[in-house]
């Protein structure tokens, strides 16, 4: 049977320790923490490896990515520094997988010129020398995206994180399943209403999925004939950016029924996954 994973958030109502019992209470047996030097790991990794849990990523820190490409940057080095800690850190609790995006970012032009790969080879060197392998993430930029899984498409370490809610919620004229399904690594599952308007972050939810629109026959049909996932990662939040009533359906939920109601979405997508059709 396919296990369940969540990708944790730096900030709840109570301690991570006690986070990942109640996941662990409700049928998740997988955790994805944001990366932050502030997190209790030490208490984090002895729960989980108390319950029989497994710590399959870390999600690299949010933001600074347009600062690694440009080489004139004065935040290049302090970003890169964090992104590389964060490996290491990786590699030192054993944690076998980065998650990390490649842009971040609505309003951008992407350059004619040549692209400086400078701090991204360094990223991916030093992943590779810790046993640690990198999965870029769908977001904005797909223009970015591609010419990373271009450039080291013969790195054995680099490969793919499919963000379903990304893929329904910004613009993009590339079909990620297609042109990078072959290499895919990990997921992160969740659900929105797709781009209402101008395009903002504001559409990316992460609902559980069936609150939004996506139509996850199809999804999961198309993930069943991409690399086997022993564990399917869902990106889920209490509380999304947005302010809007209508737009933060659990707002009421106590962190308990959260977690209960997303596993329980999470394991009717899971069955999907593992049905013979669909």
């Amino acid at each position: 049977m396919v296990s369940l994973g969540f990708s944790m958030q730096l900030k709840y109502d109570r301690p991570q320790p006690q986070v990942i019992e109640l996941l662990y209470d409700v049928g998740f047996s997988a955790i994805s923490p944001v990366w932050s030097p502030e997190l209790p790991w030490k208490e984090m990794l002895s729960t989980a490896q108390r319950l029989g849990m497994t710590v399959q990523s870390v999600h690299t820190p949010h933001g600074g990515q347009p600062n690694l490409w440009d080489p004139a940057d004065p935040l290049r080095s302090s970003t890169l520094e964090k992104f590389l800690d964060c490996i290491e850190d990786c590699a030192r609790m054993e944690i076998p997988i980065a998650v990390l995006h490649g842009w971040q970012g609505l309003g951008y032009t992407f350059p004619e010129t040549p692209l400086d790969f400078s701090a991204f080879d360094q990223i991916v060197d030093f992943a590779e020398s810790c046993n640690v392998r990198l999965a870029f993430e769908n977001l904005e930029g797909e223009e970015y995206l591609k010419a990373l899984l271009d450039r080291y498409r013969n790195r054995g370490h680099v490969g793919y994180c499919w963000d379903s809610g990304h893929d329904h919620c910004y613009p993009h004229k590339l079909d990620f399943l297609e042109c990078f399904g072959d290499r895919l690594i990990m997921t992160h599952l969740h659900d929105n209403f797709g781009t209402r308007g101008i395009p903002t972050t504001l559409d990316d939810l992460h609902l559980l999925p069936g609150d939004g629109n996506i139509c996850w026959e199809q999804a999961i049909g198309r993930l069943k004939n991409l690399p086997k996932q022993n564990i399917l990662n869902f990106e889920l939040k209490k509380l999304c950016k947005s302010t809007d009533p209508t737009d933060r359906l659990y707002a009421q939920l106590t962190t308990e029924d959260y977690f209960h109601l997303a596993a329980q979405r999470a394991r009717q997508i899971a069955d999907l996954y593992e049905k013979e059709s669909l």
